[in-house]
């Protein structure tokens, strides 16, 4: 790689060739101010405010387009440098609502920033002001283009980002303005909302409809965490006031998805994790109906009825389904729960048969499954990989490691302090033939509805009516729990710590945001239930059951919380 030697403000730097000045300043820690510029975003030069002076070079060129060159020696702060940002500044806000006190981004306004920075509280330029009508007939963007500053970050995150193309500059001059073809409204445009545009915007002039007066931005919390809802395992900030989310902003330092984010992680994650159809208390069947009962009543009641119908009709009457919507914890502990404490290799997970070519050893299927898989990852669970990752699987134990492997079993045995079956388990199409000719008896099901998301709905309904018992743990009532005798809560993803594994194999942490509504995370629920049945799990926090699981598979070892933070690890 050929690298460039320059001076910038006294300091020497060297950068590969093709590097801008702008680039060259951020390596030696300079900071240069701009407006237009984004490093996700193709270089456009148009706000100016980022230029520079270059010995040789007779004007202020903007640094963000501008070159390195051996030997170039560039000053970032000279007096002229600085009178000219103060211009650009003024002719910005000449035309820009001075209404920082009442604006949506009031702490997060690079322009409010800049001209704090240097000193600007007014414009000497006067003359006609836009005066255009706030946009907000969709549920998701607020349009203020009283606000816009022209930078056309939003028109390349919409082309560059989205590939969409649905924005552009439209008349000249003073009357320049950014708008959909025709100059409409984004409602009546073929705009997807993503949200992409909002994300880059500089300024108020795009804002979060949902966000509208929930905060300013300084008064809310972020936490960076991973999407739920695919299995891309996008990264994106949590906004939590006053102990609830309100909103989701991008993490522009994802390894993953920097700013971008679809619709439904921008826009609907607020309201599936405050839906007022979340179970926030446990249920129990009496004379057929499913009614309010305490955590100890319904724990105890699950407890007393697996180990009974276990005692009587032997360990492998009793089946688990986990889930790849929950985090690797969450399914580690649950195909602990069923092998460990309950002693049948009886577990599964739905999303299995998605995701079953990345476990196929043939060559051949392998390189299918990477053929395929851009087109799998957004239709796939958020955590399908994990799930099988984890163990949740009737043959193998966590890292894929064979149940029938007399060597990986004594492994277990050791730490687990039990000893464990080594014949493979039911996977969930035999779970419910067996359930259906009643030698299956009772089942606990972990954040899944296969009445609804089954492959064969009818065999599904057969078997969960001939259950003795069925145990649902879910957020929401589904087909599945109208079967079930006792449905106990779920916690979703912005009230835990844990992990998820993206499609292609990256591990990234899951960050807490708010309490459980319900009061108790999911894996405190298995922990709590296993220690009832007779086998204690005494875990602190999640990281220290992901510490168990990577001392036990090699496929993860090394991995651990403290690695994973920042930019998630990604296993061969």
């Amino acid at each position: 790689m050929e690298l460039v030697k320059l001076t910038i403000d006294g300091k020497e730097v060297q950068v590969p060739a093709g590097a801008t000045v702008l680039n060259a300043a951020e390596v030696v820690g300079i900071r240069i101010p701009h407006l237009c510029y984004d490093p996700d975003l193709s270089s456009v030069g148009a706000c100016r405010l980022c230029v520079v002076e270059i010995d040789g070079i007779r004007n202020l060129p903007a640094s963000c387009v501008t070159w390195v060159a051996p030997g170039m020696v560039v000053r970032t702060n000279t007096p002229a440098v600085i009178e000219a940002r103060k211009t650009i500044l003024e002719l910005l806000i000449a035309n820009h609502p001075l209404d920082c006190l009442t604006c949506e981004k009031l702490g997060d306004c690079k322009l409010a920033e800049y001209c704090y920075l240097y000193g600007i509280k007014g414009s000497p330029f006067l003359g006609d002001k836009h005066s255009y009508d706030l946009e907000d007939d969709n549920p998701f963007i607020v349009r203020d283009l009283n606000k816009c500053i022209v930078c056309g970050k939003c028109i390349r995150a919409c082309a560059e980002v989205t590939g969409k193309n649905i924005l552009d500059f439209a008349y000249r001059g003073f009357n320049t303005k950014v708008t959909p073809f025709g100059d409409i409204s984004y409602a009546e445009s073929d705009c997807i909302f993503c949200g992409n545009c909002v994300s880059f915007c500089p300024v108020g002039a795009l804002t979060e409809k949902q966000m509208w007066r929930t905060g300013r931005r300084f008064e809310l919390k972020k936490v960076r965490t991973t999407c739920t809802f695919c299995g891309a395992g996008c990264n994106l900030n949590l906004c939590v006031k006053d102990g609830k989310v309100v909103g989701v902003t991008s993490y522009a330092d994802s390894p993953v998805n920097g700013n971008a984010l679809c619709i439904r992680g921008r826009f609907a994650t607020r309201d599936f994790i405050h839906s007022d159809q979340r179970l926030t208390t446990p249920l129990i069947r009496k004379d057929g109906q499913l009614v309010p009962a305490s955590w100890d009543e319904a724990l105890d009641l699950v407890a007393e009825r697996l180990k009974e119908i276990g005692d009587v009709n032997g360990p492998d009457s009793f089946a688990a389904i986990s889930s790849a919507r929950f985090t690797n914890e969450e399914n580690y502990l649950l195909q602990k729960l069923a092998r460990a404490a309950m002693g049948t290799n009886n577990i599964d997970h739905y999303a299995r048969t998605c995701h079953a070519a990345r476990g196929c050893e043939d060559p051949t299927c392998e390189e299918l499954s990477k053929e395929f898989i851009n087109i799998t990852l957004l239709r796939c669970q958020n955590n399908t990989q994990g799930a099988s990752d984890m163990g949740a699987l009737a043959n193998a134990l966590p890292g894929y490691q064979r149940v029938s492997d007399q060597g990986v079993r004594s492994k277990f045995e050791s730490a687990w302090g039990v000893s464990l079956p080594g014949a493979p388990g039911l996977t969930i199409q035999e779970m419910f033939d067996r359930a259906k000719d009643g030698a299956l008896r009772a089942m606990f099901i972990l954040g899944d509805d296969p009445v609804r998301d089954g492959l064969d709905s009818e065999l599904v309904r057969s078997g969960l009516s001939k259950l003795e018992f069925l145990v649902v743990q879910d957020m929401f009532l589904s087909e599945t729990t109208a079967y079930a005798d006792v449905v106990l809560p779920a916690a979703s993803f912005a009230e835990t710590d844990g992990t998820f594994t993206n499609t292609r194999r990256r591990v990234q942490r899951v960050c807490k945001a708010i309490e459980p509504l319900a009061g108790k995370t999911n894996w405190q629920v298995i922990s709590e239930l296993s220690a009832r049945i007779g086998y204690p799990m005494n875990y602190r926090n999640p990281e220290q059951i992901y510490a168990e699981m990577a001392s036990l598979a090699p496929l993860f070892a090394g991995f651990s919380y403290a690695r994973i933070d920042d930019q998630g690890l990604q296993w061969p």
